[in-house]
């Protein structure tokens, strides 16, 4: 936790520490440094960071499909980092970007479950090992290989929970989602994820078609991997860096507990205490 938080800031973490030890499905040991994520992702706005937090956790220990079972080097997932490349890094603006490049041509090796856990390890990863508390957070999702095929693949539950957990949960300050290499045929695709999306992140989303330079318009080419124009790193390097993260902090994933409370623990169905906040059922 960065010690040059401001008195304001640090009474605030300790409110967020006493509401959390009242919380039946937020962990007891949970650090300080993540309580002090939400409240920065929310700006500074703390009953809107215990709305975060609370649904956080809550989908966490509702999701064992997503949360459960997340070996790196276990061979579903060994299959889908094979065809996936991803990269988080901070920019000169004090901005995260994060990448997701399909590399699977007819989308036989892809599985949508076992995408949406490695985006969850990925998140995990940079929420276990970053203490740096960002600016913004833009979203490159690069969908050359995607295909009316993709329709087959889809599941409906898992992304219901992945939309919510995305963008109401997950402590990030999340201001644009641009979508490159757009085929015609892209709306399709979207309009199977657009009901679950609130106003604002529709808002967000930009459609770059492929060979366009519209891409430039919001993020520079300094700021890029090469990729996509850019000067930074091809995106296998980056994913490099990536896969690097996964096995430092393999040890956690092994833990099918890692801010999830165990729902064999309680008396009641987690999906019962989704908690005080929430309005709207994830199962």
């Amino acid at each position: 936790m960065d010690d040059k938080i401001s008195d304001e800031v640090r009474k605030q973490l300790e409110d967020m520490k006493q509401w959390a030890s009242t919380q039946p499905l937020i962990p007891k040991d949970i650090e300080d440094r993540i309580l002090l994520r939400f409240i920065h992702s929310c700006y500074y706005d703390l009953e809107k960071a215990k709305v975060a937090a609370d649904l956080f956790f809550s989908i966490r220990s509702a999701s064992s499909e997503l949360f459960t079972n997340r070996d790196p080097l276990a061979p579903a997932m060994q299959k889908t980092l094979q065809i996936v490349n991803l990269a988080q890094y901070v920019t000169s603006k004090n901005r995260n970007i994060w990448i997701w490049q399909l590399n699977d041509p007819g989308l036989d090796r892809y599985d949508y479950v076992q995408d949406a856990k490695l985006f969850m390890l990925a998140s995990d990863s940079w929420l276990l090992s970053n203490d740096f508390l960002e600016e913004g957070d833009l979203v490159i999702l690069d969908v050359k290989d995607v295909s009316l095929k993709f329709l087959t693949k889809f599941n409906l539950s898992v992304a219901k929970k992945l939309s919510k957990y995305q963008q109401e949960a997950i402590p990030l300050r999340l201001e644009q989602i641009h979508i490159v290499n757009a085929p015609p045929f892209i709306d399709k695709l979207y309009s199977l994820m657009k009901p679950f999306l609130k106003q604002e992140i529709t808002n967000m989303v930009r459609f770059h078609a492929p060979d366009s330079t519209t891409l430039y318009d919001f993020i520079s080419k300094e700021e890029l991997p090469k990729d996509y124009g850019g000067e930074l790193d091809k995106m296998e390097v980056l994913m490099k860096k990536s896969l690097d993260l996964f096995s430092k902090n393999r040890e956690h994933f092994l833990n099918d507990n890692l801010w999830r409370v165990d729902k064999k623990s309680k008396n009641k169905d987690v999906s019962t205490e989704i908690g005080s906040f929430r309005s709207l059922a994830i199962d």
